[in-house]
C-alpha cells in the first residue's frame, strides 16, 4: 500500500453500544457488518473516515445470530500535504478523493476502530470478539457521504 503524508487530527468514538445477550463461552461464530463514508472538508483541507461496524455472534448450539454492539468512529485526517489527490466540482457534494488514499485512510480508520473497540470494549461481550484483518477495497462505502462537513 503506498505511503501518504497525512496526519491524524482526531480519532473518537462517535457512538458505542453494548450488548450482552449471551452467557459467555469460549467458542462463537460471528458476522461482522461494515462501512465506512468519507466527509471532505474543502474549507480546513481535511478528509474524516466514520466506520460503523455491528457486531453479531452465535453461540454453540443456537441457530441464530444475536447483536453483541456497535461501534461507530471517526477519524479526521490533515489532507494539506496530499490535497492534490483531492478533486472538487462545483458543487459542495462533487469531491472525488483517489482511490488509493481513500483505501489507505479507511486502512487507518479502521484499524484504529479495532484498536479502540478492544478498550472500550473491556467489560462487555463486543469487547472479547477481535475484529478480523479486512483489506479496505472490502469494505463496503455509504453513498453520498463526500461533501460538507466533519
Amino acid at each position: 500500500m503506498p505511503r501518504f503524508n497525512i496526519i491524524i487530527e482526531t480519532l473518537e468514538i462517535r457512538e458505542y453500544k453494548a450488548y450482552n445477550p449471551l452467557e459467555e463461552k469460549n467458542t462463537y461464530s460471528g458476522e461482522l457488518k461494515l462501512l465506512a463514508s468519507i466527509n471532505v472538508n474543502a474549507k480546513q483541507k481535511n478528509i474524516a473516515v466514520v466506520i460503523k461496524a455491528e457486531v453479531y455472534v452465535k453461540g454453540a448450539g443456537n441457530s441464530r445470530m444475536a447483536p453483541v454492539g456497535y461501534i461507530e468512529t471517526v477519524a479526521v485526517f490533515s489532507a494539506v500535504n496530499e490535497w492534490k489527490k483531492v478533486r472538487l466540482g462545483k458543487k459542495q457534494s462533487e469531491v472525488d478523493v483517489d482511490k488509493e488514499l481513500e483505501d489507505f485512510l479507511i486502512d487507518v480508520s479502521y484499524n484504529s476502530t479495532r484498536g479502540l473497540l478492544s478498550e472500550r470494549g473491556r467489560n462487555d461481550l463486543i469487547g472479547k470478539v477481535i475484529l478480523p484483518i479486512i483489506d479496505p477495497a472490502d469494505i463496503k462505502r455509504e453513498k453520498g457521504q463526500k461533501g460538507g462537513k466533519n
